[in-house]
């Protein structure tokens, strides 16, 4: 990534506003993400944010894109944006994770039932064998009405409902509310003050049942910050959120064997194979335009926060299903210009 050609970018897209909002066809950027029902686009390097804009969404979205983004939009702090970001949330949860064990209130070698009793529509016994860790690296074994599907460990298989018994977890174990706890142990510290969790309507125009019981809902602004405190190793200052530096690498390193490009519910873009929310395996990287070295949390419609570390760069992006079905890898080819 050349430093100079993102400040060029910069310059020509932020130096004058006029030329957005007079002219926005001589943005190719601006355009292609206004194209794609962008809401959100920021980019940071070294600490300094280069580029930052919002944008309304087009009102010609499919039906069933504008119902979506309807669904997931908060509404605006400043002109921002505050939506609920879908799967991103998952990453956090992550970290939530492992601050609850360094605190000593579960071990993630344990089973899940042994928290929050029980769950699944499976014997006591086969119940007992799926851990805190299957549910972080989505190997539950159970298909997504909780019955079984295979072994815990020995499939992986993309489960948001498994997934978000990780709330009820830290809930559990904590004696808090997801609201407080997360405020207590990650939001206050970052000062991310336009960031919280909504219970979300399930059924007819809501979401579905496999989804979380609770929305995250926060703005491009907030996810930087929580982008910058993974890129500077869990610490906020001089202050050691994650001390566990074991948990901490595990996170962002592939968590089992069947998808390579997994960690603990954060994407990693470093694997010679990868498995998405299919079943299917497919060789090479995630992103083959993205440098290989990028962490990412992914939420449905397109919704990313990227996080290069060798270049302290932090890539977010929020808004509806984008049109171009290749929009992440094109995206970043307008990034590296």
């Amino acid at each position: 990534m050349s430093i100079r050609k993102i400040f060029l970018l910069t310059f020509l897209f932020i130096s004058s506003s006029s030329v957005f909002s007079n002219n926005a066809g001589e943005s190719r950027l601006f355009e292609y993400l206004i194209q794609n029902n962008t809401s959100s686009f920021l980019v940071s390097e070294k600490g300094e944010i280069l580029l930052e804009e919002e944008f309304e969404v087009q009102k010609k979205l499919k039906p069933q894109s504008l119902m979506f983004f309807n669904l997931l939009r908060h509404g605006f702090i400043e002109n921002r944006s505050q939506e609920d970001v879908a799967s991103i949330q998952k990453s956090f949860v992550s970290i939530l994770i492992g601050i609850a064990q360094q605190k000593g209130l579960l071990d993630i070698n344990k089973s899940v039932t042994s928290y929050i009793g029980k769950w699944t529509l499976l014997t006591q016994e086969k119940e007992n064998l799926i851990t805190i860790r299957n549910l972080l690296t989505m190997t539950s074994g159970l298909d997504i009405d909780f019955k079984y599907d295979a072994q815990p460990g020995s499939k992986w298989l993309y489960n948001s409902r498994a997934y978000s018994q990780l709330i009820y977890v830290l809930e559990k174990t904590s004696g808090l509310q997801i609201n407080e706890l997360s405020s207590q142990w990650l939001f206050d510290e970052l000062e991310m003050k336009e960031t919280f969790w909504k219970e979300r309507k399930k059924g007819f125009g809501g979401f579905s049942k496999d989804s979380a019981k609770y929305g995250l809902i926060t703005t491009a602004k907030d996810l930087l910050k929580f982008g910058e405190f993974i890129l500077n190793g869990g610490e906020v200052g001089t202050n050691h959120l994650i001390w566990d530096i074991d948990f901490f690498d595990d996170t962002f390193s592939k968590s089992q064997n069947m998808n390579e490009a997994y960690g603990y519910l954060w994407w990693l873009n470093n694997s010679k194979t990868h498995m998405t929310w299919e079943k299917n395996i497919s060789s090479g990287n995630l992103f083959s335009e993205v440098p290989e070295e990028t962490i990412l949390a992914l939420g449905l419609g397109g919704r990313v926060l990227a996080i290069v570390p060798s270049e302290e760069m932090i890539v977010v992006r929020l808004g509806s299903f984008p049109n171009d079905p290749n929009f992440t890898n094109n995206l970043w080819q307008y990034i590296q210009k």
